[in-house]
C-alpha cells in the first residue's frame, strides 16, 4: 500500500481506489465523493493509504471528465451541487459514447450514487426541488438522477441496508446505457417508434446489463436490477414478460421511480407532466403494472405536493413548495412572485390554509421570468 498525497484527492471527484489506514481498517469506500476540504485535510493528517497500482497500470485509460466552468464551489447547498451530478452524469454519458470508457465506468457511477446518498442526507428537498425543475441538462441525465434520487428516498423508508441501496441507485443511473446512443432521436421524435426502434427499446435492459458487464461491473443485485427494472407486475412488461413475485422488490421499486420521472421530466419533443398528475396516473395503475404498497410508499414519500411544484395561488401570485414538511398543516409555501407576475426580491412564506393562498392550479417553470434565478434564491437562503 502506499500512502496518499494531497495531489492524489479531487474534491467533489470519486475515488478511483478505497482508502485505508495504516492498519488496513477501511476509511472510504472506493467511489466516495469527498466535498469537503476540511476532510482531505483530516485524511493527510491522519495518514490514509490506498492499494498498490497493478503492474500495467499504466496501460488502464482513465475517465478525463473535462472540468465544467458552471461547476458550483464545494460547500455550497444541495439545490446547486445537484448541477454538478447532472454534469458529471452528461460527461459520463458523452465518455460512453465515444467509447473512450472502460474501466473507470463502475467508480464514476458509485461516485454519482455516494454523491445522491450524501446529498439526501443533507437536504432531500432540496435535490428533489433541483431535480424537479432543471431546465438545462438533457432528459436521460435529469431523468435518472431524478429517479435514482426517488429510490434512494422510498428504499430509507422500508428500510435497506446501505450496500443494497446503493446498488438500486447505480441501476438507476446505468438502467438506460445501451440506448444512450438513440436517445437523442427518441427526444426529437414525435412519431410512433420504427419495428427496429422498437425491438432496441424492449432489448435495453438486457443489452445494459450486458454492456455494465463489459466494463467490469461485478454486483449481481446491480445487473438484476438493470435486466428487471421494465418488467411490470401483470406480466406485460419486457424483456422477459416477468410476473409478481418473479420481480425482484428492487426492481418494482425503480420502475415505479423510473416511471414517475419520465412523466416528469421534459424532452424536447414533449412538456413533462405536473407531479400531481403522474403520481395520479401511477395511482391508477397500481397492483396492474406496479407493486401496490411499494407505489403507495413512494407516493407517500414524495407527497402529493412535491419540492419544487410551481403553484398559481387564488390571490393571484404565484408561489413554490420548498419541501415536505408541513408547518401547523399549512403546506411549506413560499411566494415568489406577486400578482402581477413580477418576482419578489425576497420568497416570503404563505399560509396554505388561508383562502386567498388557495392553490388554483399548477405552473411550468417556462411560465415564470427570471425563474432560474428566483428560484435558486429560496434554496440557497439560511
Amino acid at each position: 500500500m502506499r500512502r496518499i498525497r494531497q495531489s492524489d484527492l479531487v474534491l467533489n471527484e470519486p475515488l478511483p481506489w478505497p482508502l485505508f489506514d495504516e492498519n488496513g481498517n477501511l476509511l472510504l469506500r472506493e467511489g466516495y465523493v469527498l466535498s469537503i476540504p476540511r476532510h482531505i485535510n483530516a485524511l493527510l493528517e491522519r495518514g490514509a493509504f490506498a492499494p498498490d497500482p497493478p503492474a500495467d497500470d499504466a496501460e488502464q485509460p482513465t475517465l478525463a471528465l473535462p472540468e465544467c466552468h458552471a461547476r458550483p464551489q464545494v460547500g455550497d447547498p444541495v439545490f446547486e451541487r445537484a448541477d454538478a451530478l447532472a454534469m458529471t452524469l452528461k460527461r459520463l454519458h458523452a465518455h460512453l459514447q465515444s467509447g473512450s470508457l472502460k474501466a473507470e465506468l463502475r467508480p464514476v457511477v458509485l461516485g454519482l450514487a455516494h454523491g445522491i446518498v450524501d446529498a439526501c442526507n443533507e437536504d432531500a428537498d432540496a435535490l428533489l426541488a433541483a431535480l424537479h425543475l432543471s431546465r438545462q441538462h438533457p432528459y436521460l441525465v435529469i431523468q435518472q438522477l431524478l429517479g435514482a434520487t426517488l429510490v434512494e428516498m422510498a428504499a430509507r423508508e422500508l428500510p435497506l441496508d446501505e450496500p443494497t441501496r446503493l446498488s438500486l441507485a447505480c441501476a438507476a443511473l446505468t438502467r438506460d446505457l445501451s440506448l444512450l446512443p438513440l436517445q437523442a432521436q427518441l427526444d426529437k421524435q414525435d412519431g410512433a417508434l420504427t419495428p427496429q426502434q422498437q425491438e432496441q427499446v424492449r432489448s435495453h435492459p438486457e443489452r445494459s446489463a450486458s454492456l455494465l458487464l463489459e466494463m467490469g461491473v461485478t454486483d449481481m443485485l446491480w445487473l438484476a436490477l438493470v435486466r428487471q427494472h421494465h418488467e411490470r407486475i401483470d406480466g406485460s412488461g419486457y424483456p422477459h414478460a416477468l410476473r409478481g413475485d418473479a420481480i425482484l422488490p428492487g426492481a418494482r421499486l425503480l420502475a415505479i421511480a423510473d416511471s414517475y420521472a419520465a412523466m416528469v421530466t421534459p424532452r424536447p419533443n414533449r412538456l413533462g407532466q405536473f407531479p400531481r398528475e403522474a403520481l395520479k396516473a401511477l395511482f391508477q395503475d397500481r397492483a396492474r403494472l406496479y407493486d401496490d404498497p411499494l407505489l403507495q410508499l413512494s407516493i407517500k414519500t414524495l407527497t402529493m405536493h412535491p419540492p419544487g411544484m410551481l403553484a398559481r395561488l387564488a390571490n393571484g401570485e404565484f408561489a413554490v413548495v420548498r419541501s415536505r414538511h408541513k408547518h401547523k398543516d399549512s403546506l411549506d409555501l413560499w411566494c415568489l412572485y406577486d400578482s402581477s407576475g413580477m418576482p419578489m426580491l425576497q420568497p416570503q412564506r404563505r399560509d396554505s390554509n388561508d383562502p386567498a393562498h388557495d392553490i388554483t392550479g399548477t405552473l411550468r417553470v417556462e411560465e415564470c421570468r427570471s425563474a432560474a434565478l428566483v428560484l435558486k434564491r429560496l434554496w440557497m437562503q439560511s
